[in-house]
């Protein structure tokens, strides 16, 4: 029978009860409108759920710090594997450490490399005990040799003292400046600075044989000397170190012994370890593929070399070797992003894990979206289950089962939803001014011009710049700063404005800059001011009005050290975040928290007669964020909803004559919510704004004024 995840009553993030079954061991594909909950049903109940359970099975200790989870709004929940969300957050790592690459590498050029030293490029090397006879059998066989400890002598030493106590321990020989001398006489003289001087441990000829009493005489002199060993050859005078530590063959300088967490500790003698002429950082700097050819035909095979060749297949199945394994994550395209951790779930060796991909079909091409589909399903015939939140049709047709949620609800569909036409914006390139960028820089050759007022796309496959220009090279060229090239046809000092994810933590009502206008209107009422209520009384950023049992946020939050953490709604405000008497206040019969409790549209209605609040309110709408709550927190919104809402901020504005960079603003939208993202920009570029996109979406790329081709 096929195994599933039942869900019973789920609620959370705006679902209306719903019930549901996943097919595990399925690739899985939840479509739908932005806020109708296939966000929802993803992050707060399937992901929430699975994290929720993951705490409650720590300790106390384990979970201090990491922070809790509070029960999910649903009536039962079975079958559910242990999630991870691939979102878009990423730590400050490189791609061979987030592969876990650097640290097999690291070893294996532990294992087949050779230290060099840092001061005279001498072959240095360290030997276990039981090397030291085989070494001496090949350079002096037949030959009688001195076995030694090196003495260090401080100053102020009592070096008679010293001299009895060897004795005592048996020790009954020291070599002071090429002189053997007993010590079962009078004690010699202190050793001088510049004097070499030893312990002789015992005199034996090397045999192949092992003899248990050279090996013995050997881990002796290390006992003496913190790991050294010094043998003299009898005949010849001459010397050699088998030191346990790594030592120059050359010069004899010394060098801490080398384990591979060193390198991430950054101990800079492992840069000096080399294997097949080149060091971990030349193999850092270079392509991962060039990784893959120094292998080939160099590396013996082992457990270690297997691990690290099904790390690099998947890497090249998903045409990821042309990174350097020390590129940090966050230089990363969103596509080159996607796949990377795509690689690390393959080669995670993890079963029974529900991986959530969001975004596919916005951050990968269509000539890369074959081999990730591809590798999607070979992560679940490795014994996973893989939901996509996308509405790309490649991805929606390849799915197992198809969920399409609108209002709270979903049901099982067939078929992605169609892509509706956009009617092109009538464009004027042709009288634009120009910003123009040319030259060889550190993003590669360029050539582009992008047109002053109008919405230029920047197209191409995923690693080919795109990012990389609208992060790095645009904001330092439209301010005057050097990128490396040679920029013209702007001033210095333009206005730029990056819309990326969320980062608000306010109410929408607040991001739109008009809480403090309306809490003014409530603080003007009569009844307010006969109770002394000034605006701030109005407002959730400051104390005074707000509920002081949960500072206005109408949850209150418990970390229970021994139970799962819980989200109550407040018990002294009743979850309306205002103090009683503050709710009591009206104007035209409606309370402040009427008011966050109102859509969008409803507000724009209601406060109609207040130009300020009305124009903000209006191109929110306009943007298509109608349906949207005034009290809702922007950071719940999902990302294209976000996005809308700074287009519609940046359209209130006086001057309109800013630049604006948007990485992806379709993402893995639904085609209704691209369309609507493509009215907000068509919006701001008729009252002047300039808009640069990096994008794939017909729908966009049917609304640009112009589409500037990028290739690797």
């Amino acid at each position: 029978m096929e195994e599933r995840i039942k869900i019973s009553g789920a609620r959370a993030g705006g679902l209306r009860d719903i019930d549901l079954e996943l097919a595990l061991g399925k690739v899985l594909c939840f479509t739908g409108r932005s806020s109708n909950g296939r966000l929802a049903m993803a992050m707060d109940v399937l992901y929430a759920e699975s994290r929720r359970r993951y705490m409650q099975a720590l300790s106390p200790v384990e979970r201090e710090g990491i922070g809790g989870v509070g029960k999910v709004d649903l009536d039962e929940i079975t079958g559910l594997p242990p999630a991870i969300y691939l979102g878009s957050k990423r730590r400050g790592r490189s791609v061979g450490d987030y592969l876990q690459l650097d640290g097999m590498l690291i070893q294996l050029v532990m294992e087949n490399g050779q230290m060099h030293c840092a001061d005279c490029g001498g072959v240095c090397r360290g030997y276990e005990a039981a090397e030291v006879e085989t070494e001496l059998v090949k350079l002096h066989p037949g030959k009688r040799c001195l076995i030694m400890a090196p003495l260090q002598v401080r100053e102020g030493i009592d070096w008679g003292g010293f001299c009895r106590e060897l004795a005592l321990g048996g020790f009954l020989r020291v070599m002071i400046a090429g002189e053997v001398i007993r010590l079962d006489g009078e004690v010699p003289a202190l050793p001088k600075a510049d004097d070499d001087a030893y312990v002789v441990i015992d005199r034996l000829v090397p045999t192949p044989d092992s003899n248990v009493r050279f090996l013995e005489a050997v881990r002796l002199s290390r006992s003496i000397s913190s790991g050294q060993t010094t043998v003299l050859e009898v005949g010849s005078g001459a010397t050699l170190d088998f030191n346990q530590q790594p030592t120059c063959g050359d010069c004899g300088r010394q060098y801490e012994e080398l384990i591979a967490n060193n390198y991430a500790s950054g101990d800079a003698n492992m840069q000096n370890m080399y294997m097949f002429g080149r060091s971990f950082t030349d193999l850092a700097e270079g392509k991962i593929a060039d990784v893959q050819i120094l292998l080939d035909g160099n590396v013996p095979e082992s457990n270690l070399r297997a691990k690290i060749n099904a790390i690099l297949l998947e890497v090249g199945n998903l045409q990821l070797d042309h990174l350097a394994l020390n590129r940090r994550v966050e230089t990363l395209s969103g596509g080159e992003w996607l796949r990377l951790q795509l690689a690390a779930c393959l080669t995670s060796g993890l079963m029974g894990i529900l991986y959530i991909f969001e975004g596919i079909g916005g951050q990968v091409g269509t000539d890369l979206l074959p081999a990730v589909v591809g590798r999607l399903r070979h992560l679940v015939q490795l014994g996973n289950t893989v939901l996509i939140l996308d509405h790309h049709h490649d991805l929606v047709a390849d799915a197992d089962q198809v969920w399409d949620f609108s209002d709270g609800r979903a049901m099982l569909v067939t078929s992605a939803p169609a892509v509706p036409k956009v009617t092109r914006r009538s464009a004027k390139v042709g009288n634009y001014e120009f910003l123009t960028i040319v030259g060889m820089g550190p993003l590669g050759e360029l050539s582009i011009e992008l047109p002053q007022g109008a919405l230029t796309c920047l197209h191409g496959p995923s690693g080919c710049g795109k990012t990389r220009i609208l992060r790095d090279l645009l904001p330092s060229a439209l301010k005057g700063k050097a990128t490396g090239y040679a920029v013209s046809g702007v001033g210095r000092n333009n206005r730029v404005v990056t819309l990326g994810d969320r980062v608000g933590r306010d109410t929408l009502l607040a991001e739109m800059g008009v809480f403090e206008r309306i809490a003014g209107l409530y603080a003007a009422s009569a009844v307010a001011k006969a109770q002394g209520w000034g605006r701030a009384a109005f407002m959730l950023d400051k104390p005074g009005g707000r509920c002081p049992s949960c500072e206005g946020l109408g949850q209150r939050h418990f970390d229970l050290e021994f139970l799962e953490d819980i989200s109550l709604k407040c018990e002294v405000c009743e979850g309306l975040r205002f103090r009683s008497e503050i709710r009591e206040i009206t104007l035209r019969g409606i309370s402040i928290v009427d008011v966050l409790a109102m859509t969008v549209e409803r507000g724009l209605r209601h406060f109609a007669r207040d130009a300020k609040i009305k124009a903000s309110l209006e191109a929110a709408d306009l943007c298509g964020l109608g349906y949207l709550s005034l009290g809702q927190n922007v950071r719940k919104l999902e990302r294209g909803e976000w996005l809308r809402l700074g287009l519609a901020l940046e359209s209130t504005r006086k001057s309109h004559r800013s630049w604006l960079l948007i990485d992806e603003p379709a993402g893995g939208d639904h085609p209704q919510d691209v369309q609507q993202m493509v009215m907000a920009l068509q919006l701001l570029l008729e009252k002047g704004a300039t808009i640069v996109v990096a994008e794939r979406h017909p729908l966009i790329l049917a609304a640009a004024d112009k589409v500037v081709e990028l290739h690797p």
